[in-house]
């Protein structure tokens, strides 16, 4: 069994709720103090955030792992998160945490499938279950949104080769006639080409724009 040490430092000054400090954590400085809500100055961050934090991004890490394991295609996660203080202000306590995922350009036929996993990173997210039984830790609403594509450009060089193909057929079919996309990607998307011609027919069109040697830009339209 491995051990690992992660190292934080944080200077503080001022007193009391008053104060303020800086967390000194990944290389980066942010400043911190107790929220304006519960008496603090309320700059920067707080602990209270910075425990939500922790827990969201393990449960988001976590989530990542389970679609790519699972071949469920995403364009990306985004999950909001909130925690709860209850019994203030004599005995104050962080009493739940919930977090809510929202899956932007997933296989929408494959709802099910997504929901699973949205649950299933909750047991395995270890630092939420450190806070057991103590604190609630739950997901919340499940939500799904197409993709959207700025200035028509579809850019999948940051998205996992597995899921490539699975996200660009979903932001064709939601193309009208006569609309474009500009797929970019890091390397010649030939055998898209043939997929598309195989199940889509002489529906698009496909024009290179600019043909490697590190990067790749088709103009794929939908014809009237």
């Amino acid at each position: 069994m491995t051990t690992l040490t992660f190292e934080d430092r944080i200077t503080w000054t001022g007193a009391g709720r008053q104060g303020s400090g800086v967390v000194h954590t990944g290389g980066q400085a942010v400043a911190c103090s107790a929220p304006a809500s519960m008496g603090g100055k309320g700059e920067g961050t707080s602990p209270e955030d910075l425990l939500v934090s922790a827990v969201a991004s393990c449960y988001t890490a976590t989530l990542a792992s389970l679609l790519a394991k699972g071949g469920l295609p995403v364009l990306r996660v985004e999950v909001a998160a909130a925690g709860t203080v209850a019994d203030l202000p004599a005995r104050a306590r962080v009493s739940e945490i919930r977090v809510a995922p929202t899956f932007v350009g997933a296989d929408e036929q494959r709802r099910a499938a997504y929901e699973t996993a949205a649950r299933t990173a909750r047991d395995r997210c270890f630092i939420g279950n450190h806070l057991a039984p103590d604190i609630a830790y739950e997901v919340g609403e499940v939500a799904f949104a197409a993709a959207a594509v700025p200035d028509g450009l579809l850019d999948v060089r940051t998205v996992p080769p597995g899921q490539r193909h699975a996200l660009i057929f979903a932001a064709l079919d939601r193309l009208a006639a006569g609309e474009a996309v500009t797929l970019v990607n890091d390397h010649d998307p030939i055998p898209l080409r043939y997929q598309l011609e195989a199940t889509r027919g002489p529906a698009c069109s496909w024009d290179y724009l600019e043909q490697g040697p590190t990067t790749w830009r088709v103009r794929i339209a939908r014809r009237a």
